[in-house]
């Protein structure tokens, strides 16, 4: 018996929570609002002749609440008798809370003065105000069901401040409304919002949208200032063009978009927008009645590509599907994956092209069962045990262009029990399915067949015969019209099972032969010594489909008596993985650390019982990879006996290109595991990445407490080199105003201790620590809440801070609140913020509040004390460093332009420590001390005394400057960056570091070019005796490059260079490296035509410039990254 709710259960638990709120807006305190809220004023004297119809109305309710939760009771004990008997009884007090409402109305149309439009339909207006209470709870579904008109909310005496004519909602449900979206969705917005005529209601259309995505949280802003209402959600702008006939609607873009694809990913839920496609600033897509879409951009640009945004749910490999309707454990229907999209494709060009939309759905894995179990006797006992399965799949939806479609695959299945005996071998079923494949019908008969050979069993699942029928043309099938194969039907799966005493354990293996993969698990321990365990995957088609093989294994031996290793150490068990064309997702193995998936890898628990989950999980880890190799000793230690101390560590290199993992488990349990008052537990994960030259850590701890505190949080570590490089250390996560790095890991959860953690009194502590090459970061936050639905104490104080070194500085972001609620409103409360600056002099500033009902005081302060004293470091020298790291002869190399193809050879030379600079070659000067052609404001923490800008210029004339050379460059350390700054700005950049050196262009010199003609000697072989030889022969340019066609030297390196260089420039994506620009503040437009660098840093010494020269442009100029300026003849 699963503990899934089936679907009737459902229902009830539903309405359940919809009558949940009558108790407490029906008592005699809250039913006047209550009342008016619905549209009917009553005073209080007609209040009190409706209350024994209202007590009757709250204690029915609260009957039902009861129910409900003894249901829900019964649903986790797995209580089969009782889940039957309290849902009928659950299902009568419905029926009788239903009666009690109509009860009540009956006795409000008996009180005088309420008009009978309003009276008569009271049932109806308290049911669907708690209906809409109910659905609150799940954001957006009332603002969707409003945006499609299903929910009417008509909002009376607007603005009204009358306490005998208060403003009021009456909710109306046109559920019949849903029918028309179906049938004709163009119908629907005619009806709903004048589509397709002259008088588009875009203001309600726009309106309504707006509540809808504010509720899904999503930043938009409806703007009705404007002659034409305006809907801004963050680069895109929704507007009516009233200017077409019909009118219609107009979506801009408000910045440059380039391909990509953004994926968000919840528990099974994941979001994916997928552009292929680059869209320039102002482009628009028109729509117009009935569903006509044009993308519109400037006359020079040409648009081609797809937009698609698709939400999708997937429990394809979970143990539970999606139950739509029935019983988990009898007749169902469920879905394994379901998902939406909405997208659409341009193509054309000069100004105006051709769109189509598309709104679709897919249902995936889904199964209709039918059970006879629960039928009457004379069923029961005819169809007892057999089960009518039926998989099926299906796309569909709407295109602008084509219409409606549908895609769909159905396989229909019998199952019918056996129970076969043949001496050791027993037939358990025997099934038939049959599917439908386009214009192929595969059938199957298989059966499943148990075998026990003494201390052996095994199980086969699935065996038989496939038969495959396909309708083919012309009546050329081995049956007419129909083709017949026949053939094996592999199994399913393979289980056995072993009991010989010393020996017990069991394994099981799967097929999946669509997929071609194939997969097993085994353990089995030998007399309480060794238990050994094993789990496989083998896959015989590549990613891209393409054949292929890949392989990975973990095996692992645990000692039932560990071995001493000395000093209190005792090795656990050893193991070990190996993957032949698999390599390793490290990012996705980093989040498993904080799920607890990495636990699949470090000697699992109970690998057959898991091997599902275990399996899916090695699936992501590894995935296939050609031409890739993993191998991964494995062991696991531990201190004392019994073990209080273990630590599971595995060490896994990829080859190539040789990245290395470290892969561990500690687990700490004092004094005793089975009686822990202690237990600290932390899985991390640490990798040396070659190919992406970078060395990082990642911690979390989970299921951890010491007594009763629960202890959480995460750290991370991250040092990159090379063109991205980077510094970050976390504990428990960044500064709020912080924005990290890419990080190869997930970001960092406070390091959290819960001191109480119910759902009346929650004390929580929370800290973090983090340094990054610009900052230094920590912070900590205590949070208390005690309370109950109606009255409720909540408390929070907490800072934030940051540091520089020299001068010492800091700043510490300070916030405190005291909450008392009754109701959900505010009865009291004490509000503080402000910032602590320090330490030459002190100063806070900032604002506190008090609030009592619906009063607020707010108190500004702000103060200074202490002396200004000079924490500045002293002045550095920076001359004799510059000139160390010149002198230094191993930041000097002599080398070959790698795009040159040298025609001469010179001869060898005798071993020198000199450098030798070839004629064609560079002299390469290179320093990684102080950034050049950069005004320095400090270096490290200490201001230059002796320069504040370097530069490097040639002075002898034999030799030319031919380039500069970059280096990674870490800003802070040599500029003077605001705290905004420090947090936002790249932590390490290219900057100038060196120069590249080459002989002057007057000393490359060469004599006169000559030109040769080539002549032949051409031999003419015939039938006669002697060959005609004719000398001199001059033969065309067209036949002498084709006689070269196939010579040695059209062959050479040389030649292909020549060659590639004539050919058209190869189709590759070259992604440019972040480029900074000053602009305008106004419109990002770039200030000139020079105001492009290749760094913030640089973009910042120029913005700092051009404020000197003219002090108007102090708030007129911002640094943005190239890619979000204006172009400069669009901002024209």
């Amino acid at each position: 018996m699963s503990n899934e709710v089936d679907t009737l259960q459902r229902v009830l638990l539903q309405i359940s929570n919809v009558l949940e709120p009558l108790e407490r807006e029906l008592n005699s305190t809250r039913a006047v609002q209550t009342f008016a809220e619905l549209g009917i004023t009553l005073n209080s004297g007609q209040v009190s002749s409706l209350a024994s119809p209202m007590q009757a109305l709250v204690a029915s309710s609260k009957t039902v609440l009861q129910k409900a939760g003894d249901l829900a009771q019964a649903i986790e004990d797995e209580n089969i008798g009782q889940i039957v008997s309290i849902s009928t009884e659950l299902i009568s007090q419905v029926i009788t809370a239903i009666q009690k409402i109509d009860q009540l109305q009956t006795a409000v149309q008996g009180i005088g003065g309420i008009p009978a439009s309003v009276s008569s339909h009271f049932a109806e207006r308290l049911f669907n105000y708690l209906l809409v209470r109910a659905l609150d709870a799940a954001n957006g579904i009332n603002e969707l069901l409003e945006l499609l008109g299903i929910l009417e909310r008509q909002r009376n005496n607007v603005g009204s401040t009358d306490p005998g004519n208060p403003e009021f909602t009456i909710s109306t449900f046109h559920f019949n409304e849903l029918g028309k979206w179906l049938e004709s969705p163009v119908s629907a917005l005619q009806s709903h919002y004048n589509w397709g005529s002259n008088s588009l209601d875009a203001a309600n259309l726009l309106q309504r949208l707006e509540h809808l995505l504010l509720h899904l949280k999503a930043p938009v802003f409806y703007d009705d200032t404007t002659p034409t209402p305006i809907l801004e959600a963050v680069i895109f702008q929704l507007r009516p063009r009233t200017d077409l006939n019909p009118n219609g609607l107009s979506l801009s873009i408000r910045q440059n978009l380039s391909p990509g694809k953004i994926e968000f990913a919840a528990d099974d839920l994941k979001v994916t927008l997928d552009l292929q496609a680059t869209l320039p600033f102002g482009a628009e897509l028109v729509i117009q009645p009935p569903a006509t879409f044009t993308f519109q951009t400037s006359a020079a640009d040409t648009v081609s590509g797809s937009l698609n945004l698709s939400v999708s749910a997937d429990r394809t490999q979970a143990a539970t599907p999606y139950l739509l309707i029935g019983d988990p454990d009898g007749s169902r229907l469920e879905v394994g994956k379901f998902g939406v999209s909405f997208g659409g494709r341009i193509q054309g060009s000069g100004g105006q092209s051709a769109a189509d939309f598309t709104v679709g759905g897919e249902i995936g894995a889904g199964k209709l069962s039918i059970s006879f179990a629960d039928g009457d006797g004379f069923i029961t006992d005819i169809l007892s045990g057999i089960q009518l399965n039926s998989d099926f799949g299906m796309a569909f939806g709407y295109n602008s262009s084509d219409g409606l479609f549908f895609v769909g695959s159905s396989a229909l299945e019998i199952q019918l029990p056996l129970h076969l005996n043949l001496g050791p071998v027993e037939v358990s079923a025997l099934t038939f399915s049959v599917g439908i494949d386009n214009n192929q019908f595969p059938t199957a008969i298989s059966t499943d067949i148990k075998a026990a050979l003494g201390p052996l069993a095994a199980v086969v699942e699935n065996i038989g015969l496939a038969i495959d029928f396909a309708l083919v043309d012309n009546r050329s099938g081995n049956a007419g019209p129909v083709d017949i194969s026949l053939g094996f039907k592999p199994p399913n799966g393979v289980g056995l099972s072993l009991d010989v005493g010393i020996v017990k354990g069991g394994g099981y293996l799967y097929f999946d032969f669509d997929k071609e993969e194939y997969a097993g698990a085994l353990e089995l321990m030998f007399s309480g010594i060794v238990t050994v365990k094993a789990i496989g995957l083998i896959t015989t088609r590549m990613p891209d489909g393409s054949e292929g093989f890949s392989l990975l294994i973990i095996i692992s031996a645990e000692f039932g008596t560990p071995f001493q290793l000395g000093f209190g150490f005792t090795l656990n068990a050893v193991g070990g993985l190996l993957g032949l064309n698999r390599t390793m997702e490290l990012e996705i193995i980093a989040a498993g650390v904080r799920t607890g998936s990495i636990n699949s890898i470090m000697f699992p628990d109970n690998i057959i019982e898991n091997a599902p989950r275990i399996i899916s999980d090695l699936r992501q880890f590894f995935p296939p990879a050609q031409d890739v190799f993993l191998i991964g000793p494995m062991a696991k230690l531990g201190w004392g006996t019994p073990t209080l101390v273990s630590a599971s560590l595995g060490i896994i290199v990829e080859i190539p290109p040789g990245n290395i993992a470290i892969l561990g488990v500690l687990k700490v349990a004092l004094p005793d595991e089975d009686a822990a008052l202690i237990i600290i537990q932390v899985s991390f994960i640490g990798a040396l990445e070659v190919d992406k030259q970078r060395l990082w850590f990642y911690a979390s701890l989970y299921d951890s407490r010491v007594i009763f505190l629960t202890i959480d949080g995460d750290m991370g570590l991250l040092i990159a080199w090379g063109d991205n490089a980077n510094f970050v250390i976390s504990v428990g996560g960044f500064h709020p105003s912080f924005k990290p790095p890419p990080l190869p890991f997930p970001n960092p959860n406070r390091i959290a201790i819960n001191i109480l953690n119910e759902s009346f009194a929650r004390i929580r502590v929370e800290g973090y620590f983090a340094v990054t090459s610009n900052t230094v970061q920590f912070g900590a936050k205590a949070e208390v809440y005690f309370g109950l639905s109606a009255f409720n104490i909540s408390g929070q104080v907490g800072f934030d801070a940051l540091f520089q070194f020299s001068p010492f500085y800091f700043i510490i972001t300070i916030s405190a609140s005291f909450d008392v609620k009754v109701f959900g409103v505010g009865l009291f409360g004490v509000h503080m913020r402000g910032e602590l600056e320090g330490t030459s002099p002190w100063h806070i500033e900032g604002e506190g509040s008090i609030s009592l009902l619906f009063w607020d005081i707010d108190v500004p302060f702000s103060h200074t004390w202490g002396e200004d004293e000079n924490t500045t470091l002293p002045s550095i020298d920076i001359m004799p460093l510059i000139t160390a790291e010149f002198e230094k002869l191993d930041n000097w190399t002599a080398e070959l332009p790698t795009s040159n193809q040298l025609l001469v050879s010179l001869r060898a030379i005798e071993s020198t420590s000199d450098l030798i600079l070839h004629p064609v070659g560079v002299l390469r000067v290179n320093q990684r001390a102080i950034p050049l052609d950069l005004d320095l404001d400090k270096v490290g923490n200490q201001k230059p005394k002796d320069a504040k800008r370097l530069t490097v210029e040639v002075i002898d004339t034999g030799l030319a400057k031919v380039a500069d050379t970059k280096e990674q460059f870490a800003t802070a350390q040599y500029k003077n960056l605001s705290d905004a700054n420090k947090l936002s700005a790249p932590s390490y950049e290219k900057q100038n570091a060196g120069i590249e050196l080459s002989v002057s262009n007057q000393q490359l010199k060469s004599s006169a070019a000559v030109k040769r003609v080539v002549r032949y000697e051409q031999n003419i072989i015939d039938n006669n005796f002697v060959s005609l030889l004719i000398r001199f022969v001059a033969i065309s340019a067209e036949f002498f490059n084709h006689f070269l066609g196939r010579n040695a030297a059209s062959k050479s390196a040389l030649s292909a260079s020549y060659k590639a260089q004539k050919a058209p420039v190869e189709q590759k994506v070259i992604v440019k490296e972040t480029g900074y620009v000053v602009a305008s503040t106004m419109n990002n437009s770039p200030h000139s035509k020079d105001a492009y660098f290749a760094s913030h840093a640089q973009a910042q010494d120029f913005l700092r410039a051009q404020v000197n020269q003219s002090p108007g442009l102090q708030d007129s100029l911002h640094v943005i990254p190239s890619t979000e300026a204006t172009p400069l003849q669009e901002a024209a």
